[in-house]
């Protein structure tokens, strides 16, 4: 989907700043961007979706949550456990109690991958 940057005609339709151009080919979009006569734009259902992954945080069961902090306390030093983390792609940012490194890895899915490789060794 693309919306006009500017007053512009196209295929004998003439479209206002702002509009959206529904109708076209892939290859016509591809241009009138190119010319930078439009952009592209996302519907609000996919900027929903988008931002609906963004903010995906899981949900454990605090049972769960509690065996994963254990586990990662016990296999873990802070400095390892830090290493670790930033590896697998856990978001460290403003982090640096081993606590608070712990939750992170949880929340973002991570300690599985954390406690399977500690296995491998």
């Amino acid at each position: 989907m693309i919306r006009a940057k500017h007053t512009i005609r196209h295929n004998d339709v003439i479209y206002k700043k702002g509009a959206i151009l529904e109708g076209l080919t892939g290859s016509q979009e591809e241009r009138l961007v190119r010319l930078k006569s439009a952009e592209y734009v996302i519907s609000p259902e996919e900027e929903l979706k988008k931002q609906q992954v963004a903010n995906d945080v899981k949900v454990i069961p605090p049972e769960l949550f509690e065996e994963l902090r254990s586990a990662l306390e016990e296999e873990y030093n802070a400095e390892e456990l830090k290493r670790a983390a930033k590896e697998v792609g856990v978001d460290l940012t403003g982090l640096t109690r081993k606590e608070h490194i712990i939750e992170a890895i949880i929340n973002q899915g991570k300690a599985d991958e954390l406690l399977e490789d500690d296995h491998d060794e």
